[in-house]
């Protein structure tokens, strides 16, 4: 006869298949809102929590802000210790290959004033170096990338970028010297005696070493003008050395040119005449009679 089955025994910890599995309880706010006052009170505790949240994050951001600007200015008083001493250096160059064009120049000509004097006998050799204009501004590039310049208070904004605007325009005034200055000695490729060179090309080198020294001479105006703007920082080359460099007529001869010179500070006087001074007075282009003009 057979046995009767023998039911199966279940784990006691096992959840029955008609029990569901019990779940985590969601409690409802110890003290959910009743009235407006309680609703208003609710929302005004998590509008101010909001903003003392806003008020703290743009206060860190205000202080790495200032940090910030405050290393930016530190860097740049370090750029301008390094350009002080890169300035000196430059004005060093500027003098140096001021006196070579004028060296150049002066043999040139007496090469075509006396032909066939051997290179040996000429009052000179030539040089045609030159250094191109140093300066720093990688601080200042990288503040402007940053647009840590917009923190600084205008007047301060303003005087670097005068600053390193002038460098900008010395340092290509110094290229444009440099791509002349090579221009100029190409002969020298072939064969560096210039008392090999033809009359014509005599000509054609001295004209191009005037005009590397015109440009080189351009590029000095801006270290005078450095110096008239910022009289308390290092320089050495001012306009009054320009203009002893570069003499005037009236300066070589100031007895003679004195009839000449007034004639032409009249014109100058009547370009800006007028009640307001903004008008140009028919005598200021007043050059000589019709007979003379049309002469």
């Amino acid at each position: 006869m057979p046995s009767p089955p023998v039911a199966e025994q279940s784990d006691p910890d096992e959840p029955s298949p008609e029990q569901p599995a019990p779940m985590h309880d969601i409690h409802p706010a110890h003290h959910a809102a009743t009235t407006w006052r309680d609703f208003l009170i609710h929302i005004a505790t998590i509008v101010l929590g909001l903003l003392i949240a806003l008020g703290l994050e743009q206060t860190v951001e205000r202080i790495h802000e200032n940090r910030e600007l405050n290393e930016t200015r530190e860097a740049l008083a370090r750029e301008q210790v390094a350009n002080d001493k890169a300035w000196a250096d430059n004005e060093f160059d500027w003098r140096r290959t001021f006196v070579e064009l004028k060296n150049n120049l002066a043999v040139l000509e007496y090469c075509r004033r006396h032909p066939g004097t051997p290179q040996t006998a000429l009052p000179g050799d030539l040089h045609w170096t030159q250094s191109p204009f140093i300066w720093n501004h990688a601080v200042w590039d990288a503040a402007q990338q940053k647009g840590i310049t917009q923190r600084m208070p205008l007047e301060e904004a303003n005087r670097h970028l005068e600053f390193y605007g002038l460098m900008t325009m010395m340092a290509d005034q110094s290229l444009q010297t440099w791509n002349a200055i090579n221009e100029a000695h190409r002969f020298d490729l072939l064969d560096p005696d210039p008392t090999h060179l033809t009359g014509q090309q005599l000509d054609e080198v001295i004209n191009l070493t005037l005009i590397a020294l015109q440009r080189h001479v351009t590029l000095g105006y801006s270290f005078g003008r450095f110096a008239n703007e910022r009289p308390k920082r290092p320089h050495t080359i001012t306009w009054d050395l320009i203009d002893t460099l570069r003499p005037t007529a009236v300066m070589l001869d100031p007895k003679g040119m004195a009839g000449a010179h007034g004639t032409t500070q009249a014109r100058l006087k009547a370009a800006n005449s007028g009640p307001s001074g903004n008008v140009i007075d028919p005598q200021a282009l007043n050059y000589g009679n019709s007979e003379d003009i049309n002469k």
